[in-house]
């Protein structure tokens, strides 16, 4: 029953963003939220806290003012205090030349006690750069912007690895 509720809620909080309500989603987030997302671009962050992830939404919602996020498949594992949840999912935006922009990832969010500590996204990258490459062509200035991180180094997420 329960991941059945996970299984609506990340839906919910998919339409939420598409709607372009951050917020909302947001406050589901800990404090101490571990926030990636895979890649050294504009939209690659490795954030320790809630405000570094609320600065992330912001920037898509700058780069990507139509984002529309489709859950594909979801995954719900652990019991209720400590799930894991990994989603397949679909992105989409219409660009302000009116092309298109279409790419598939996968998020895996770790929800303690009702509260999200963990949320990992990956999307295919290279498809990600050449938009972003595109739309800073286009005069979308952050677009080409740093990644996003709230420590000094190199960017590093669960599935990445930095060699020296």
């Amino acid at each position: 029953m329960y991941q059945w509720i996970a299984k609506r809620q990340i839906r919910k909080g998919f339409a939420q963003i598409s709607a372009g309500d951050f917020d909302t989603v947001l406050k589901l987030f800990a404090d101490d939220v571990h926030f990636t997302f895979a890649g050294d671009h504009a939209l690659g962050a490795d954030v320790h806290q809630r405000e570094g992830a609320c600065e992330w939404f912001a920037r898509v919602g700058r780069i990507f003012p139509g984002l529309k996020l489709e859950a594909e498949q979801i995954f719900v594992a652990g019991p209720p205090w400590d799930m894991v949840i990994t989603t397949r999912f679909h992105v989409h935006d219409t660009l302000p030349d009116q092309t298109t922009y279409d790419n598939h990832g996968v998020q895996i969010v770790r929800i303690r006690l009702g509260q999200v500590v963990e949320d990992h996204l990956l999307e295919d990258t290279l498809v990600l750069q050449k938009v972003l490459t595109y739309l800073s062509a286009l005069g979308q200035t952050e677009a080409d912007a740093p990644p996003l991180a709230d420590h000094p180094g190199p960017q590093t997420t669960p599935l990445q690895v930095t060699y020296p």
